[in-house]
């Protein structure tokens, strides 16, 4: 009984340290599998807002660093994407389908659009550590 006790104590710290790894595991592919949606919709946004802005005869400066921040975004969603192991062809239909959505959305409010992303997307686009950041806290939260 004694050698079983001894047993189950020295291994405890092996065990828990386990634990640790698998759940940080799992919140590395939360915050991965988040920021990769994140840079989809960013790109979106992006490109729905150049094409928009385009229409309306907005200066070309402003198109231009519009069409920029999405190609960044694109480049990111695409690294991200490789990392997880997405096919390229299933990354490229999530891409169209998501921006097929955000033009729907823009038909509809293009300011609301830009109220809900233009502010995220800019902070990820020029900031990422710190969404990269608001996910690990999110997936701590949810992850136990």
């Amino acid at each position: 009984m004694k050698k079983l006790l001894v047993l189950i104590i020295t291994s405890m710290p092996f065990s828990v340290l386990a634990d640790e790894s698998v759940k940080e595991k799992r919140i590395a592919k939360y915050v991965m599998e988040n920021i990769q949606k994140d840079y989809v919709n960013c790109y979106s946004f992006y490109k729905v807002a150049a094409e928009s802005f385009k229409k309306s005869g907005k200066e070309k400066k402003i198109i231009d660093s519009l069409e920029e921040s999405a190609d960044v975004a694109l480049k990111y969603n695409y690294d991200l994407g490789e990392i997880m192991g997405l096919n390229p062809e299933v990354m490229a239909q999530m891409t169209k389908d998501k921006v097929t959505d955000f033009v729907k959305l823009a038909n509809k409010d293009l300011s609301a659009l830009a109220k809900k992303y233009g502010l995220v997307c800019k902070n990820l686009v020029e900031n990422p550590e710190q969404r990269t950041n608001y996910w690990e806290k999110e997936g701590k939260k949810i992850i136990k």
